[in-house]
């Protein structure tokens, strides 16, 4: 039996305000055709080089991420054969294309247009894409003057796992808890909690919310339906923060600390690192 190898997939959520599938289509298509290098982390940089023609009613739009690392010409290079620093005249020797870069990684992810979700490779083929660095680099390639100018800011968040309520709540006594959210989208919230939280926002030109829970002292807050719909709606939509007290003393514990991962274990000779990263992005989109 062939070894399986393992693949993982993570998820942010992207929001325009107005939004609708054609806008989210034009982003995708304005995005890409900027070819932009984004800085990612440490000496690493990123840039989409596959994104799938976009029809007029696609609902996915797939692509790849590829990174690299961008070589510092001005630093010190290290001779090792001698074990000491090289001198101008070997590095001067060095010649690389301006167009190339080195330990190139491609990750897959797939944007779905109606709930508005980036699902990228966290792991495969061996390499890992942290959370933080898709969200650094998603983040940057929106805040492109040339797309904020057409489309507005571009709010993305960490999709967190449904888990991290219960963590939120699993302190003995909470003594104060953070709901941030931003401003949602008119699909993400149902009756009339969703049009009283819009309307609320609209009506201040407000982006975002925060709502602040203080327990009374010696007391800890107590949790309802409603609270756990605002945590439900940030856990999606922005973070929680609970802090409070437990057997081993002051706790504080964030939603964004723990993301939403699906995770799974394939053959290769029946799958692909393509599909074994449509299929994961598959259940991730189900398992909301």
């Amino acid at each position: 039996m062939a070894n399986r190898f393992k693949a993982e997939v993570a998820g942010l959520n992207l929001r325009l305000h107005p939004h609708s599938p054609a806008r989210y289509r034009e982003l995708w298509k304005a995005a890409f055709s900027r070819k932009k290098i984004i800085k990612m982390r440490g000496d690493r940089s990123g840039l989409i080089t596959v994104l799938s023609k976009i029809s007029d009613d696609a609902l996915y739009i797939n692509g790849v991420l590829s990174t690299f690392l961008e070589i510092d010409w001005d630093g010190t290079w290290l001779d090792t054969n001698t074990l000491a620093e090289a001198d101008d005249t070997e590095v001067a020797k060095i010649s690389v294309p301006d167009n190339l870069r080195p330990n190139a990684m491609n990750f897959y992810f797939r944007f779905d247009v109606k709930n508005h979700e980036i699902i990228f490779e966290h792991y495969g083929s061996g390499h890992r894409l942290t959370i933080n660095s898709a969200l650094n680099f998603f983040s940057n390639l929106f805040r492109d003057s040339k797309i904020k100018k057409q489309f507005g800011d571009v709010k993305i968040t960490i999709i967190q796992s449904k888990g991290s309520i219960e963590k939120i709540f699993s302190i003995a006594r909470i003594t104060n808890i953070e709901v941030y959210i931003e401003r949602p989208n008119s699909d993400l919230w149902d009756g009339d909690f969703e049009e009283l939280a819009e309307e609320h926002l609209e009506d201040k030109n407000a982006r975002s919310m925060t709502v602040i829970y203080k327990s009374e002292p010696g007391r800890g807050i107590e949790r309802d339906e409603d609270l756990n719909a605002l945590v439900r709606t940030s856990i999606r939509n922005g973070r929680t923060i609970a802090k409070g007290y437990g057997v081993n003393g002051h706790e504080t514990i964030t939603t964004d600390e723990f993301p939403k991962i699906m995770q799974g274990k394939f053959d290769p000779e029946f799958a692909s690192d393509s599909t074994a990263f449509q299929h994961l992005a598959d259940q991730f989109r189900r398992k909301q």
